[in-house]
């Protein structure tokens, strides 16, 4: 692929059979390197493509100047993946999908996109610089929800990414403004899903707590509201609030399943670590306990929900370990942790190759 006027198209291709481990191109020994070498894109097998230097650079910033829609999936695709592997910085793959996601028309895949840019922000960037990029993100998703069409999937999605990662005082107005109707978007409806959305983030700062939940709650007094309510009690930033969050969790045997899992949703937040620490211990003191006396449902809920997962670090790693080598922990309860462990440590790896840019 080479970039021609502004546009990288395919410029030569090669279709071989691979067998063994490696295969040559000897077609392509002497050619002049071009922008990009894309492996498989015609997408003709299952392949777990990786780039080489050029190509990542190029991508960093022209992805979305791919004109074919399948080679565009692709490289999207194998830069994710290898941003999980650690093996580009979180914040590469940021940047490529700020510069690149203009060229998106497809609903499903600009809203992959962002949910992508954000797990990248939470889990995978080295913590220091995280804050950086949420707030990029978050200018982005404003400048794209305004001037996106009216009334448009795309213009929903950009608000609820920027009610997602909005950060600064002058953001937080605006979530705010878009409340209480003090800020009106040509076409964009405020409907009850939305406002529980933009009052979660304002919650999770402390910019709003119990007496915007209850009005809220009062406007929508139904079981969804009702979840929408408990989820954001457990999201809000004190000490109190984890605590009661987390007996409902863990010890209220008369909870329905659906609040225990929205409470569970609201209990961990990656801005929220200092308050959150105490409870990596707390929740290996308990887990076997729960797995004994709750239902498959529930117990799975506090299993995996609570699973210290937002606390990147190798004392969650270690004390998974020791709860694994010294305890008989039931195959299915076992295969859990260690999925929840594994998270971890991936967002380790990931976490360290983006300080690394730095």
């Amino acid at each position: 692929y080479e970039l021609i006027d502004g546009a990288l198209v395919r410029t030569h291709r090669e279709e071989l059979d691979v067998v063994g481990a490696t295969t040559e191109v000897r077609a392509l020994v002497g050619r002049r390197q071009p922008d990009l070498i894309l492996v498989n894109d015609d997408d003709l097998t299952f392949a777990k493509i990786r780039l080489d230097e050029r190509s990542l650079q190029m991508l960093t910033s022209h992805v979305g100047d791919i004109a074919e829609s399948l080679p565009r999936t692709l490289c999207w695709a194998a830069l994710w993946d290898m941003t999980r592997d650690a093996e580009i910085p979180a914040r590469d793959y940021l940047t490529a999908v700020l510069t690149g996601i203009g060229g998106e028309s497809d609903i499903g895949v600009v809203q992959s996109l962002l949910r992508q840019a954000q797990s990248a922000i939470t889990s995978f960037a080295d913590p220091s610089w995280a804050p950086t990029g949420r707030a990029l993100l978050a200018d982005t998703a404003h400048t794209a929800l305004l001037a996106a069409e009216p009334g448009s999937d795309l213009q929903l999605t950009w608000t609820r990414t920027f009610a997602a990662t909005a950060g600064s005082p002058l953001e937080l107005d605006r979530l705010r403004g878009l409340l209480d109707g003090g800020v009106v978007v040509a076409g964009l409806s405020i409907d009850t899903d939305l406002r529980w959305s933009l009052l979660a983030r304002l919650v999770s700062l402390g910019a709003a707590g119990d007496a915007e939940i209850d009005a809220e709650l009062e406007r929508d007094r139904t079981s969804a509201g009702q979840r929408q309510a408990a989820m954001l009690r457990a999201l809000r930033p004190t000490a109190d609030a984890k605590a009661q969050a987390w007996q409902l969790a863990v010890e209220d045997t008369e909870l329905p399943n659906a609040v225990q899992a929205a409470v569970i949703a609201g209990f961990w937040h990656g801005e929220q670590l200092d308050l959150l620490a105490p409870y990596v211990q707390r929740y290996f003191d308990v887990v076997g306990r729960v797995w004994q006396e709750r239902s498959g449902e529930m117990a799975q809920n506090v299993i995996v929900g609570l699973f210290p997962s937002a606390v990147v670090s190798t004392a969650v790693v270690q004390a998974t370990d020791a709860y694994l080598d010294g305890n008989d922990v039931p195959p299915a309860m076992a295969r859990l942790l260690s999925e929840g462990r594994d998270g971890v440590v991936r967002s380790l790896r990931a976490r360290e190759r983006d300080a690394a840019a730095g």
